[in-house]
């Protein structure tokens, strides 16, 4: 038997993983960015740069159009502080799947199996919505974009990727986390390959996921391939987590690669569990 959709969102376990997929689809449809932008084309500095950080509240939506609302003040605050470059945190679009999941307590109560099974056939949607209004409002306010990260499927495996778009709304990184933390790996998530990670020139702008940021060989590798600034999107479920900790493998003494890193952080609950962090 199929649940009814209430007003307070679907139920779970009355609308089939299908039917949640397309009635998530048929509702960021109808927020997808229209029209081209109009921002005339800048040329960017290729020396001294603005960077922007965001601090963002996890916590889910009832509509797409709230997180769209959000993600474009934060573009719009950056233009006004005269930012080059914003970088967001680490899965960022999961506050989409308020627009169809239970609110309150009763995500709270949801297995890892059903986690996992909706995270596959969900979080590609929002991976998608996400992508598409990034490269938009990168193009509309002129800003090289680190849009955080995502949840998608990539040859039937389940990856955090974060994505990077220049100031014409192009798509210049695409980076999987390799290090995953212990609630990721229950969630169904596999760790991406390690080799060749994007790097946009002239800035030599790269991006590492959270807990990759934690260990230096990601710093070294990075190097290699000409990084001189890492973005690091955040959102650690891990209870016990310090600056110390997530800033590990940022010092210089230990890692021996000089670089500049700017996190972007995502705190709050995420249906099933809380994330912290903290910008800097």
């Amino acid at each position: 038997m199929v649940g009814a959709v209430s007003a307070a969102g679907p139920s779970v376990n009355g609308l089939s993983r299908a039917a949640l997929g397309w009635l998530l689809s048929f509702r960021l449809r109808q927020d997808r960015p229209h029209g081209e932008s109009g921002a005339i084309p800048t040329t960017l500095p290729s020396d001294r740069i603005k960077i922007g950080a965001v601090q963002w509240q996890a916590d889910p939506v009832a509509r797409a159009d709230d997180w769209s609302r959000r993600v474009e003040e934060r573009f719009r605050e950056a233009r006004e502080a005269h930012c080059h470059m914003l970088v967001f945190p680490e899965y960022l679009p999961l506050s989409l799947l308020g627009v169809v999941m239970p609110r309150g307590t009763a995500a709270a109560t949801l297995t890892d199996d059903t986690i996992r099974s909706l995270l596959r056939s969900l979080a590609p949607v929002t991976f998608g919505h996400w992508s598409r209004w990034m490269a938009h409002l990168s193009r509309k306010y002129q800003m090289v974009t680190v849009a955080g990260s995502g949840l998608t499927l990539y040859q039937g495996r389940l990856l955090n990727v974060a994505l990077g778009f220049d100031h014409q709304g192009r798509q210049i990184l695409w980076q999987p986390k390799w290090h995953l933390m212990a609630d990721e790996r229950r969630w169904g998530v596999e760790p991406g390959p390690a080799v060749n990670p994007d790097v946009m020139e002239p800035w030599g702008l790269t991006a590492l996921v959270c807990n990759d940021a934690s260990y230096y060989e990601s710093f070294r590798i990075v190097e290699r391939r000409g990084a001189l600034i890492a973005a690091v999107p955040i959102a650690d479920p891990d209870p016990r987590y310090t600056v110390g900790k997530a800033r590990r493998g940022w010092f210089s003494r230990g890692q021996g690669v000089p670089m500049v890193g700017v996190a972007a952080a995502s705190p709050r609950r995420v249906f099933w569990g809380w994330v912290t962090g903290q910008d800097g």
